[in-house]
């Protein structure tokens, strides 16, 4: 192996390199960037609508609840022997 001196051409090659190097990344930086927004995008849409299934849900709970206080109200003997055989189910489920 010999060692030879660089030449005056070396280093423009290294400046081309390095020119084709920061494109390189600037492609990909841009590109990434593109991804974020999108993924941003889709994450915000996706967190909006689950705000709003969240409210009707709340909603049908409230509903439900006040249902439930009706009936009971309407049938405490019935009520409290659902109550009983759900407590009894429950835990013979659970005891296994």
């Amino acid at each position: 192996m010999q060692y030879t001196q660089p030449s005056a051409q070396q280093p423009l090659r290294t400046d081309a390199f390095t020119e084709k190097a920061h494109a390189g990344i600037d492609r990909l930086s841009s590109g990434a960037h593109d991804t974020v927004e999108r993924v941003a995008s889709v994450a915000a849409d996706t967190a909006q609508r689950l705000g709003a299934k969240s409210g009707e849900l709340l909603r049908a709970k409230d509903e439900w609840t006040e249902s439930t206080r009706g009936y009971v109200r309407e049938h405490p003997l019935a009520a409290l022997g659902i109550a009983l055989a759900a407590g009894y189910l429950l835990s013979r489920l659970t005891s296994r």
